[in-house]
């Protein structure tokens, strides 16, 4: 009988030693075929991610987005190499809040970065850089925003460097260093010397640059800081100083004369001294313009990096903007609030062997939505936490196959007003210097009402908003509270109002400067319907904060 098996088994093995043969060498392409029977490797084994996040930069600014200027070049290329989304939206107006959603895939609610004394263990902590570390991924960034590495330390006046949110998960986590300005918001370029030494690593390097950031061109470098300035003109605000005798040396646009203009005019001592005239408006937004340009040759020699290392081949690229810029369209210049030119971004996934490039995406989509994608690309399994959908099926031509949601929601977070009552013009005593003594003056009382309406930036503000690729509905519940804490009412001695309900019609009105919500009644009821759906939502299942009740570390901003 076991003989008898024997010989059965001995026949089998030989039958299938033949087969093999056959395939292996009598088959034209035979070693295809054999490979085509073995487990095809995922692409998250052999591919690096190179994230690139350039500050407060307006997507209209670029090339690729149709700006006629002539400002980037560079980013234009990586456009063309790239698949190009249109209409992707940041989740606030600040820095830390939009990002940390790009990277845990979570409204600010539910990711925690809420508050400007947020300690480590109230934030998201499954991130982008662990989830690829988990995957054997070296994890490397370098950041010039100080918001991302610094930290106020009340308790000793001192500036300290903790590295205790965003630097999780980073084997190596760089920071720029201040130029002669003092500033560290200028270009990261260590990122180069990173990729040069672990061109041999499978890697996710974070590439993040501040360099837009206020005061405009302060640290971009002459020919180009006057690149865009109008012929024969002079600063208004040296024309009319907030301080005599100060020094007058040109470190970009003052972030201070800035806070001093609202709706066209110019206010020192809660009067409004000077209407900006059209060479006004064009020199500001020329020297915001030259931290693009110099930007644009950051990222160009970044990628001239990649092609000389031989990794564009084999790295996903991935180029956002953290969240935009108002330039005056809606009265004033930084960012405040959560219109368009504040919270559209510009977004391109270059992908290896520019696959799809040149495509361009018109369906809206959200800045939760990259790290999903990222993960799908990768085949990395989606994360259960992520609030975001994967935009591949749009990238594949497969529209219907997107789950993510066909609104934009933003939250209008109390940071800014709370800088203003803490950090800005408390714990700076140079910040004095930049504000009138009549100014300065009735600056305690200010911060007094601001501790008292929004003590400890606690959330919730009530100011939320919606889009879609035609309407964008902004909801302000508690406008009179705005209009009662506004930086704007008080430097200019004047109760501008704060509309509760404000529609705009994106097509006609891209720039949102006509509220349309009372010619479209059914409009507003349907989006404030499903805006206040989301509100509940997320309020009930959002991170809990609590404001430190002794010495503190605050993010200082700006």
């Amino acid at each position: 009988m076991m003989n008898r098996w024997s010989s059965c088994f001995e026949q089998m093995v030989s039958a299938a030693a033949a087969v093999f043969a056959m395939v292996m060498f009598c088959s034209p392409g035979s070693a295809g075929a054999a490979a085509a029977t073995a487990s095809p490797r995922e692409k998250h084994e052999y591919t690096n991610v190179i994230m690139i996040s350039v500050d407060i930069l307006r997507a209209d600014h670029l090339g690729a987005y149709g700006y006629k200027k002539g400002v980037s070049p560079q980013i234009d290329r990586l456009a063309g190499q790239s698949v190009l989304f249109e209409n992707s939206i940041a989740h606030s107006y600040l820095t830390p809040v939009a990002h940390m959603s790009v990277i845990t895939g979570q409204y600010p609610r539910q990711h925690g970065m809420v508050s400007f004394e947020v300690t480590r263990d109230q934030v998201a902590k499954r991130t982008l850089p662990e989830i690829l570390k988990y995957y054997g991924y070296e994890t490397a960034a370098v950041a010039s925003s100080p918001e991302f590495f610094m930290r106020y330390d009340t308790e000793s006046g001192k500036i300290v460097n903790p590295k205790d949110i965003f630097s999780r998960s980073f084997d190596f986590y760089g920071r720029t260093m201040p130029d002669e300005t003092g500033s560290t918001r200028v270009n990261p370029v260590a990122a180069l010397n990173w990729l040069k030494a672990n061109k041999d690593k499978k890697f996710f390097l974070w590439v993040e640059t501040g360099m837009l950031h206020p005061p405009y061109s302060q640290t971009v470098p002459q020919p180009y800081k006057s690149k865009f300035d109008p012929s024969d003109y002079t600063p208004f605000y040296d024309r009319f100083p907030i301080r005599l005798g100060r020094e007058n040396v040109d470190r970009g646009v003052p972030t201070e004369a800035l806070f001093h203009v609202y709706k066209g005019n110019y206010y020192l001592d809660f009067e409004p001294i000077y209407r900006l005239e059209q060479k006004d408006v064009d020199f500001i937004r020329g020297r915001y313009d030259a931290g693009v340009y110099y930007t644009d040759m950051f990222i160009g020699e970044l990628l001239n990096t990649l092609d000389s290392l031989k990794l564009s081949g084999k790295t996903l690229v991935v180029f956002h903007s953290i969240h935009g810029e108002n330039l005056g369209e809606h009265g004033y210049f930084f960012h405040h609030d959560v219109y368009d030119t504040e919270v559209k971004a510009a977004l391109m996934f270059r992908f290896p062997g520019n696959e799809k490039a040149g495509m361009r995406i018109a369906r809206q989509t959200q800045g939760i939505d990259i790290l999903p994608t990222i993960l799908d690309y990768l085949q990395i399994p989606a994360n259960h936490e992520a609030q975001g959908a994967s935009m591949m099926p749009l990238v594949n031509g497969d529209e219907a196959g997107y789950k993510g949601s066909e609104y934009a929601f933003i939250d209008r977070l109390p940071w800014w007003e709370y800088v203003l009552g803490g950090w800005h013009l408390e714990h700076q005593s140079e910040r004095e210097a930049q504000y009138t003594p009549l100014e300065t003056g009735k600056m305690k009382d200010y911060r007094t009402l601001l501790q008292e309406k929004i003590g400890g930036g606690q959330y919730p503000p009530q100011c939320i908003a919606i889009r879609t690729n035609q309407w964008k509905l902004i909801l302000r519940q508690r406008s009179k509270l705005l209009e009662e804490i506004s930086w704007w009412n008080f430097i200019s001695g004047t109760r501008f109002p704060v509309e509760m309900i404000e529609l705009f019609d994106l097509v006609r009105d891209p720039m949102e400067q006509k509220n349309v919500a009372s010619e479209y009644p059914q409009v507003v009821e349907k989006l404030k319907k499903k805006l206040l759906e989301w509100d509940e939502a997320n309020q009930k299942n959002r991170v809990q904060t609590k404001p430190a009740s002794g010495p503190a570390l605050i993010i200082p901003y700006p």
